[in-house]
């Protein structure tokens, strides 16, 4: 019983870790923030040409106002959720490794 405790416990916070790496290490929640920074260089050229010719200018006239953003609270939930469990992995397994270095260490 005690056995087949460990493995279970050990497996599930494997499954959870590698999960919560592919999820964080795809980059997709950071890409598409990234990408509602980013300026076309159409938009730039045109930003360049009105500061040429000294007119008022506005930084939400040069985004690209086409973009969808397909985020919803699902989504970010989710984001959330794999976010703050990668968080909890990495503290417990630098908690296991810190005790198994300190029991052979004595």
């Amino acid at each position: 019983m005690g056995k087949s405790l460990i493995r279970l416990c050990s497996l599930l916070i494997l499954i959870i870790f590698v999960t919560s790496y592919i999820i964080s290490a795809s980059g997709y929640y950071e890409y598409s923030i990234l990408q509602k920074r980013v300026i076309s260089s159409d938009k730039i050229k045109e930003f360049e040409e009105d500061i040429k010719n000294n007119k008022d200018m506005d930084l939400v006239d040069y985004l690209d106002k086409d973009r969808v953003n397909y985020s919803n609270k699902i989504t970010t939930l989710v984001y959330n959720i794999s976010d703050n469990s990668n968080k909890l992995v990495k503290k417990v397994i630098k908690a296991f490794f810190r005790d198994i270095s300190s029991f052979l260490s004595e």
